[in-house]
């Protein structure tokens, strides 16, 4: 059998072939168990230090009472939910590479939208710096992890590609087999 490239399906000789992914359910909670763990890590870790040196207001104006810290969350789970659900089934090993991609670019993007709306000379700038303090607060690395050790526990489900994916509607192959 061989893959349309353009549907992801497998073309062969029935008219309904399966192909493999994610259940929503799964992509959900892993979306949210990368997210909002690695975000609370990231949180946890910055109150430690924001303590040690004694200016708990810029934590708190940073992490909790920051509504675009909301908007990062939603963006980031809905970004991981899809990449899980509509990407294929992959090795446990590769679910990280794609899905620590996809935070990190939010993450970025995020951080350069919010600099942009503050009215930065460079958003880019403050969004590199944005990844760099994520990386000493340990949030993209629990969220490296995280995603790691959630994936090992996805469900995968069946799913059914439609004819027109297919082989042409007429002739033997039509038949459903």
């Amino acid at each position: 059998m061989e893959a349309d490239h353009r549907t992801g399906c497998s073309i062969g000789l029935r008219t309904e072939e399966r192909d493999m992914t994610v259940t929503w359910r799964n992509a959900v909670t892993y979306a949210l168990t990368v997210v909002i763990g690695s975000w609370m890590i990231g949180a946890v870790v910055d109150l430690a230090w924001s303590a040690a040196a004694g200016s708990l207001g810029s934590w708190v104006s940073q992490w909790p009472t920051n509504s675009l810290s909301y908007v990062f969350l939603a963006a980031a789970t809905l970004t991981l939910t899809l990449t899980r659900r509509f990407t294929p089934a992959a090795p446990q090993w590769r679910i990280p590479l794609v899905d620590g991609g996809a935070y990190l670019l939010i993450l970025l993007l995020w951080a350069g939208l919010t600099a942009w709306q503050d009215g930065a000379a460079v958003p880019a700038d403050d969004a590199f710096a944005t990844a760099g303090f994520a990386l000493l607060t340990l949030q993209l690395p629990a969220a490296w992890l995280l995603s790691t050790w959630r994936a090992r526990h996805l469900d995968v489900a069946v799913r059914q590609c439609s004819k027109s994916a297919m082989a042409p509607s007429w002739g033997p192959s039509s038949e459903i087999i």
